[in-house]
């Protein structure tokens, strides 16, 4: 291989962890604002509301979308829950968030291409 060839594959690794950490760190702040969100609205099921908020991320496909449902949720149970405090949450989350999958990723390593976690063959 090309040294332009051997730079061009590294970029594109970096580019696809740098997309699957991102997407993590998006998954864990939905995560961990759910679980905020449904102690602030007295719900019981915690679980099953992170994987409403879970799924509205999926459908919605962005964070409007899991503003929308968590301010109809807000909403429906009687709460007042005001547009600009959650956007303030979700970003101080989005630190949160990424500080755990950091910290995670020193205790057992960064992946590797090639590695089982990303469907290699090590």
């Amino acid at each position: 291989m090309t040294a332009l060839t051997d730079r061009e594959k590294a970029l594109e690794e970096k580019y696809f962890l740098d997309f699957e950490m991102a997407f993590k760190v998006r998954s864990r702040r939905d995560r961990l604002l759910a679980q905020w969100v449904a102690g602030r609205i007295g719900l019981v099921d915690v679980e099953a509301y992170v994987a409403e908020i879970i799924n509205a991320r999926m459908t919605g496909g962005n964070d409007k979308g899991v503003l929308d449902k968590i301010l109809t949720d807000a909403q429906a149970a009687g709460t007042k829950l005001v547009e600009s405090e959650l956007q303030e949450k979700m970003q101080a989350l989005m630190l949160v968030a990424a500080g755990q999958l950091e910290a995670e990723n020193r205790r057992v390593g960064p992946l590797v291409s090639g590695s089982p976690e990303l469907g290699g063959n090590l």
